[in-house]
């Protein structure tokens, strides 16, 4: 049997995540995978500050993954985050050149290509680097919404609206010295919130309009879809890490306030009675304090209601109400293991919500299944997909685009 061996990798603030999956030889993928390392101080808000600390802890995750599947690393797609990841909006067109005495063109794969890189005209900063094109549609003599490429077609002028997602230029070399001192290779870079989307959204919520907000340690990455293509997306530069810090305030150290938080704070609002006292160290160990879980949850919830209230803010600043997302928020992240938040943040949006896992996959590991390994579950799709486009447009017709380039050049020069 014949395969192909795919790899993920997930840099997150708190953790990194990493995911080996196979491809047989019927184009069946299979997660055999999964290792995770605590990333410590060497990542912040989606930047990586430590080289050596991250270096380490990306180490650690894909030897587990190795480990588990039977397979070697040679390379693999990576994520990125932070308030850095942007997308803007893109617009390009051009003349369709006529056909002797006829008053419009026929649409080619060149003119195709020619809107598609006008579209790319955008002046960005120095610092940006492009890592992903998402072709959004097209539109001909005013008729708008095309979403396949109208090739073959008649008209006098052709319109490309593309997305463009940017990230800062040091962010990305940083990520690569990572993967180098490894002694892997990348084989692609993503935007977090794309590739979580991929990961965990159908084809139909993406359609009819729906939101992904992946909520981590200190970055929410948030991405939305409608029409079947990616409208916005943005990085908010808090998360999960915020109700730890409060929960410090209480005179109590970082793993004490991480364990209150997961096992007994509620976000949902909802008031309940059997309120329980919980024994917590203090700094230092030397004493205990006793703490009302209404208190932890009542800190939880405050925080949790502001990240919803910012996580909308987002969406709505980008131009796209309520009513353009009818199939709601999907929240992963591990963030979103928070007992009651699908209910705060329906209560905060208005839209429905839902927690998100990764969809239809043979999961070797059930690590690969919780929302904290969605990202690199997305990864290695996205990358699988990259590159079965690449074979098929190498083996589909090269003759094709030679044929067409002459075509076009000939009509040009007319």
């Amino acid at each position: 049997m014949s395969k192909k061996v795919l790899s993920g990798l997930d840099i997150g603030s708190e953790r990194v995540t990493c995911i080996v999956a196979e491809v047989d030889d019927q184009g069946i993928l299979h997660i055999t995978g999964a290792g995770q390392a605590r990333t410590g101080d060497s990542v912040r808000s989606g930047m990586i500050v430590d080289l050596q600390g991250a270096t380490d802890a990306a180490l650690i995750a894909m030897e587990e993954a190795e480990s588990l599947s039977g397979w070697e690393i040679s390379d693999t797609a990576v994520s990125i985050s932070g308030t850095h990841v942007r997308g803007l909006h893109g617009r390009g067109t051009v003349n369709i050149d006529r056909e002797g005495d006829l008053s419009s063109g026929e649409i080619t794969w060149m003119d195709i290509e020619d809107a598609l890189e006008t579209a790319q005209l955008i002046k960005l900063p120095r610092e940006s680097t492009v890592l992903q094109t998402v072709k959004c549609g097209y539109s001909i003599d005013g008729f708008d919404r095309l979403i396949k490429p109208p090739v073959g077609l008649r008209a006098e002028r052709l319109t490309a609206d593309i997305y463009m997602v940017t990230a800062d230029r040091s962010a990305i070399l940083n990520l690569e010295q990572v993967i180098h001192n490894t002694g892997r290779k990348i084989s692609s870079i993503y935007p977090s919130a794309s590739a979580g989307a991929r990961a965990v959204l159908t084809r139909d919520e993406m359609e009819i309009g729906v939101a992904l907000a992946d909520i981590g340690a200190s970055t929410t990455d948030i991405a939305v879809f409608y029409s079947g293509t990616l409208a916005h997306l943005a990085v908010i530069p808090t998360g999960g890490e915020a109700i730890t810090r409060d929960l410090q305030q209480l005179r109590i150290p970082h793993t004490e306030a991480e364990r209150l938080k997961k096992e007994y704070s509620d976000v949902s609002g909802i008031e309940k009675r059997g309120e329980k006292s919980i024994t917590a160290s203090t700094f230092g160990g030397r004493n205990s304090i006793s703490i009302s879980s209404e208190v932890i949850s009542r800190i939880a919830s405050r925080r949790i209601h502001e990240l919803m209230n910012d996580i909308m803010n987002e969406i709505n600043r980008a131009g796209i109400q309520q009513t353009d997302l009818p199939a709601g928020i999907v929240l992963t992240g591990g963030t979103s293991h928070l007992m009651g938040i699908t209910g705060a943040a329906s209560r905060v949006t208005g839209l429905p919500a839902e927690v998100g896992t990764s969809l239809g996959l043979n999961m070797a590991s059930p690590l690969a299944e919780t929302p904290e390994f969605a990202t690199a579950v997305g990864l290695v799709l996205l990358s699988r997909e990259e590159k079965s486009e690449y074979e098929y447009r190498k083996w589909l017709n090269p003759l094709e685009n030679i044929v067409i380039r002459i075509k076009g050049l000939f009509n040009r020069l007319r």
